[in-house]
């Protein structure tokens, strides 16, 4: 549903939504605060063109339950935006916030994502897009085979990819880390099919796994996505964090674990898995360790074999 926004805030409300939209993130529940925003505004404080911390403050203490910190999440990011483009804005500190104890990710068994996988091979066709049933089982063994997050996954670029050297670039990345990243031959060759069929179907796009209307695919649809896919696969429930981000904490837990196999010196390793993953410190890669269970084995159910047809073009 759009809102017509018509507070002093209107412009830069709609030229942040449109930014969001533009990068591929979520824009639902934004435009639903955003929009009880306006219209506080307009009746408390027509005249208001600045965020102030009054402003901020008088929204989200109107707000009853946990309604209160979803606000003030909502004006965090867009008093980062307004201050982003040049404005004067106030921005709620990190330190408003609960911290809240950070739950362990799920860690999958072999046969778990052996059974994953499987579920995104039988993913069925959509006539509204046609891509579909070949995107699904590439963007998820392409994220888990390289370790990336989410959003690099989703907001890859038809130009990113360089089939002949099997390399990807994954472009203004978290910290504003740019990195090229080697890939598997095999996962390479599954992308290359996926472009050829995806050239015909979408032919010149601009993102390599591309929505039916241009766009790239937004968080929530890959989230969604995983958990179709997961509820096919009979997995059932797990304990921890089952999300597409999961993938990215397993792909480090098996490296790390293949490592301590080959008694490799995992201090001197950490550097470059850290340079490979986009982490700002090798800290955020040595989290990892706490992470790998007793034992785990190889990669055998990564196999490609059949995913995508050959296409004649």
């Amino acid at each position: 549903m759009r809102y017509d926004y018509r507070s002093g805030f209107a412009v830069h409300i709609r030229d942040m939504l449109e930014q969001r939209e533009i990068l591929g993130y979520g824009t639902a529940e934004h435009r639903k605060k955003l929009g009880g925003f306006d219209r506080f505004c307009i009746a408390n404080f027509p005249n208001e063109t600045i965020l102030t911390g009054t402003l901020v403050f008088a929204w989200c203490n109107e707000a009853k339950g946990n309604g209160g910190m979803l606000r003030a999440s909502v004006m965090r990011g867009f008093g980062r935006y307004l201050s982003s483009i040049g404005q004067d804005a106030y921005i709620l500190p990190t330190s408003f916030f609960p911290h809240r104890k950070a739950r362990l990710p799920h860690i999958f068994t072999d046969d778990e994502l052996k059974n994953f996988f499987g579920a995104t091979d039988r993913y069925p066709s959509c006539g509204h897009s046609p891509l579909l049933e070949y995107t699904v089982p590439v963007i998820f063994r392409l994220q888990y085979a390289c370790g990336m997050r989410p959003q690099e996954v989703r907001l890859l670029r038809r130009i990113d990819f360089d089939f002949n050297a099997g390399t990807i670039y994954i472009s203004e990345g978290k910290h504003n880390k740019d990195r090229k990243l080697a890939v598997d031959a095999n996962i390479m060759e599954l992308c290359r099919k996926y472009n050829r069929i995806a050239e015909v179907t979408a032919p010149g796009r601009a993102f390599f796994f591309q929505s039916p209307s241009g766009a790239a695919y937004q968080g929530d649809w890959l989230t969604d996505l995983f958990h179709k896919c997961w509820e096919m696969s009979g997995n059932g429930d797990v304990c921890g964090i089952c999300t597409p981000y999961a993938f990215r904490h397993n792909y480090a837990t098996r490296i790390l674990m293949r490592w301590i196999e080959e008694g490799k010196d995992i201090d001197a390793m950490i550097p470059y898995l850290s340079a490979y993953m986009g982490h700002e410190t090798f800290s955020s890669t040595y989290y990892y360790l706490q992470l790998l269970p007793e034992r785990l084995a190889r990669m055998g159910f990564i196999s490609t074999g059949g995913v995508i047809p050959e296409v004649t073009l």
